[in-house]
């Protein structure tokens, strides 16, 4: 008898979680649940080389003058001379450094006057580069750029590829999306971030829609619009966060949780928008670890419901098809 009790238990608790789990699936946004199907039983990362193509980059080798001048210097026992070299190079340093990196980050003039105050980081800077050698100084210089870092523009550069046909329209300046012939076509703006957050912030402005009164994260209410995609489709302007995740934690989970948010933001904006006449909304592209990692997974399955689209960008084709009707 108390076996067949537990028995019950069991099969009712298995109940009321596949029970949780439909109710579940039922709020989940329907591009989020076609992205994690995809993760979860097929060839998505493979499908995902096409935008995010991964390729060696290509050697950065110095000019021969810049190689003897480096060899000179060292030579001669100028470290320090060689770290202000360097840091002038449009090139990386010869190692990872954060105090490389950040006097990099300045300015020239104030680079000096920093670099004046601060003896001691300009000391071990110049015993770093004297620990190397001339050849490894090189060498250092001229690696490739990390994987990683080229990812940044691989969306864009495949929108402008892959969208590049009808009945959608790469336009070359953001206010073109305006003068989008909405019934045929779906146009498209993949330039740089800052110009389709200025475009968003005096569009919505020049409606009345008074964005220094909502509470919008960075110091101008423009930023929080610096996004990688802006497209007309329908007479909707539909604004997209591209983002690529390769690992777990830290930085990447920060960056998940602002893609996230800004689809939530974008939410309410879209409400205020549409009483004064206009259509906007905000639509995350994530691709990455983020359909794999269970903690991620689930997040996103918390958050990524109703209308609030989160999914591969792999399905940015089939999603701005649906809206002429194209794809069911």
């Amino acid at each position: 008898m108390a076996s067949l009790a537990l028995n019950i238990k069991l099969l009712g608790m298995l109940y009321e979680r596949l029970q949780g789990e439909k109710l579940l699936s039922a709020k989940v946004n329907l591009w989020t649940m076609k992205t994690l199907k995809l993760a979860e039983e097929g060839d998505y990362l493979d499908k995902l080389l096409e935008i995010y193509s991964a390729k060696l980059p290509p050697n950065r080798p110095l000019p021969e003058n810049i190689k003897k001048e480096i060899k000179n210097l060292y030579e001669a026992g100028k470290y320090e001379d060689l770290v202000n070299l360097l840091l002038d190079l449009d090139r990386p340093f010869p190692v990872e450094h954060p105090y490389a990196a950040l006097l990099r980050h300045l300015d020239e003039g104030q680079r000096k006057e920093v670099m004046r105050r601060n003896p001691q980081v300009v000391k071990v800077l110049a015993n770093l580069l004297a620990s190397l050698g001339p050849n490894n100084i090189i060498k250092g210089v001229e690696r490739r750029k990390d994987i990683n870092r080229v990812l940044g523009n691989a969306f864009k550069k495949w929108v402008k590829n892959r969208f590049a046909r009808e009945p959608f329209r790469i336009v070359d300046d953001s206010f073109n999306l305006l003068r989008c012939n909405t019934n045929k076509e779906i146009c498209i703006f993949v330039g740089p971030d800052e110009k389709i957050g200025s475009f968003v912030r005096k569009y919505l402005e020049s409606k009345g829609l008074e964005l220094g009164k909502l509470n919008l994260p960075g110091k101008r209410p423009e930023e929080f619009f610096y996004r990688d995609i802006l497209i007309n489709v329908r007479g909707m302007l539909i604004l997209g966060e591209a983002r690529f995740l390769s690992t777990r934690g830290g930085s990447q989970s920060r960056d998940l949780e602002n893609t996230l948010g800004f689809v939530e933001t974008m939410e309410e904006i879209s409400a205020l928008a549409k009483n004064r006449g206009i259509e906007i909304k905000g639509i995350a592209l994530l691709d990455g670890i983020a359909w794999f990692y269970g903690k991620y997974v689930e997040t996103i399955k918390q958050r990524a419901t109703g209308d609030r689209v989160v999914m591969s960008a792999l399905f940015l084709e089939e999603y701005l098809l649906s809206f002429l009707g194209k794809i069911s």
